[in-house]
């Protein structure tokens, strides 16, 4: 997704354009004149910190140098990234929305561009509910999680002067790194009357997840017909599993029941960065849902 410079005033402040003495570039590209072998631009581009976590900010550095024995007019840049950024700095006013203009590179000389940027940062909450009731076969399957998977930014840069023959191109990668958080998993299956109702909630800003459940179910087979003469039976007894992993605090453990003719119990599950909290009881618990506030600040 390329660089979105929402507003010029506020998410750019101007530092001092640079125009220096040519030294070593690091792993430049060039590109050469119109109609001829003779070198006329060079490109090189770096990234610091290559590493990074979400709401931290990067620095791009691109330099633009001049080689040949007579100056680069119009010079134009632009810069695309392939992932979500928020522009934080640019050293240089942008022609228009990430394309970089400049009026004169000399021979012998370089031009420098410097970019921050911050990698969001997700605050996502969402608080739910549902209820589920009826006869007949229950597959039920449920996860939710608040870690965050690693990903790369790519920043590809091309640039070309009047009269060049096509664009040098230049691009470097930062890795953005994964962040622990908590997770929950639920697996419900059998066949006969099933009832349950939940509540979620999933935070993430601090890591956080609460779930709390009701579940009445009692076993039975159930004929579902398909048509044509045909049927599927189902006889399975009931099996329930609730995993939880908190990778913020170090906690593992889970709860499961296996061949059960009845369910009839709530439970009410809390991960966070000070620890786990698992607990239920038999029977139903009419305020089991209710212990998740029903006015978070989402």
């Amino acid at each position: 997704m390329r660089l979105s410079l929402l507003n010029a005033m506020l998410l750019i402040f101007l530092l001092a354009g640079a125009q220096f003495a040519q030294g070593d570039a690091a792993v430049p590209a060039r590109g050469g004149w119109d109609g001829g072998d003779e070198i006329a631009l060079e490109l090189s581009c770096n990234a610091n910190p290559m590493e990074v976590r979400r709401g931290e900010t990067v620095t791009w550095n691109v330099t633009l140098c001049n080689p040949s024995p007579k100056p680069l007019k119009n010079v134009f840049m632009e810069v695309d990234f392939d992932a979500d950024v928020e522009p934080v700095a640019a050293s240089m006013r942008p022609f228009e929305a990430n394309v970089w203009k400049i009026e004169e590179i000399e021979a012998g000389s370089c031009a420098s561009l410097t970019l921050v940027v911050r990698v969001p940062k997700p605050l996502r909450s969402f608080i739910m509910s549902r209820s589920i009731s009826g006869e007949g076969f229950v597959s039920l399957s449920e996860e939710y999680s608040t870690g965050e998977e690693p990903y790369e930014i790519r920043c590809d840069i091309s640039a070309r002067a009047e009269g060049m023959n096509e664009p040098v191109r230049n691009s470097t990668v930062v890795t953005v790194l994964g962040e622990a958080g908590a997770e929950v998993s639920v697996r419900e299956m059998g066949s006969g009357n099933y009832s349950s109702q939940e509540m979620v909630r999933v935070d993430k800003g601090n890591g956080s997840i609460e779930v709390a459940r009701n579940v009445s179910a009692d076993h039975s087979p159930f004929n579902l017909s398909l048509g044509e003469n045909r049927s599927a039976n189902y006889t399975s007894p009931w099996f329930e599993m609730i995993d939880v992993r908190n990778w913020l605090a170090g906690n593992f453990t889970n709860r499961s029941q296996t061949n059960a003719t009845v369910l009839d119990h709530w439970s009410y599950t809390k991960l966070d960065e000070n620890g786990t909290v698992l607990i239920s009881g038999e029977g139903r618990r009419a305020a089991g849902p209710q212990d998740i506030d029903r006015s978070p600040q989402l």
